[in-house]
């Protein structure tokens, strides 16, 4: 009959030790405690994913998701009465209108001009942050020379007026978008000091050359875009 050596039960007793050593507990416990929770999405990212899947503008159909039979109502199903302000919109020689300002971040904000007092319908779209775009990617911060490439040549409004610097597009390559896109430029903050004989060139409601060496100068810019989605009453 077989008998346990010495030896052997030596080895045995090292062998169960081993299997119960405390770091190998502690090391089990360790890693099970350290999963993280996933971060939940916040309401402003679920915001705007939702309601922006695109920033795009085309004249005469929609901003976005915003189109001419957008209603007020429709507004706070969209993003959300808190990001909404109602307010009077200037629109030139001393006339407003009711409009309804979007407050989501500065590059996605946008102001809805009424076509009626009821604000049943959205005549407007103005005001646009720089993430909005046409098709052929004009936005806020397109500079002259990337206009051009768009337009090819066209005629601008002097400055310092009302509709000063207005893109007129009747003759250019976006002559579809007349009366639908209104697209206004602006000198740098200090072309008037900087250059002040090219700025004093290009001054009051006659229109100029978007290749006029004047204009090249002045460092122009895409300011401002105003988008038509209903016929002005």
């Amino acid at each position: 009959m077989f008998k346990p050596t010495k030896s052997l039960s030596i080895l045995t007793f090292l062998l169960l030790m081993g299997c119960s050593n405390p770091d190998s507990v502690t090391k089990s416990t360790t890693y099970s405690t350290n999963i993280s929770a996933p971060t939940p999405t916040t309401t402003a990212e679920a915001t705007n994913s939702e309601t922006l899947p695109d920033t795009i503008v085309i004249p005469g159909e929609r901003v976005g998701s915003v189109t001419s039979n957008t209603s007020r109502q429709q507004l706070t199903k969209l993003f959300g009465e808190e990001h909404l302000t109602d307010e009077q919109v200037h629109m030139g020689e001393g006339f407003t209108q009711p409009g309804t300002r979007v407050n989501l971040d500065p590059e996605r904000s946008f102001t809805i001009v009424w076509a009626d007092s009821n604000r049943l319908q959205v005549q407007e779209v103005r005001n646009l942050g720089s993430d909005w775009q046409t098709p052929q990617g004009i936005r806020v911060g397109t500079t002259l020379a990337q206009l051009q490439e768009q337009l090819g040549s066209f005629e601008i409004y002097g400055f310092a007026w009302d509709y000063g610097g207005t893109v007129l597009l009747q003759g250019s390559k976006l002559a579809e978008y007349e009366q639908l896109l209104i697209l206004r430029l602006q000198t740098a903050p200090d072309a008037a000091q900087k250059s002040p004989q090219d700025y004093q060139a290009v001054l009051g409601d006659g229109t100029f050359s978007s290749s006029n060496p004047h204009m090249g100068r002045l460092n122009l810019k895409v300011g401002e875009i105003i988008v038509q989605l209903a016929p002005n009453n």
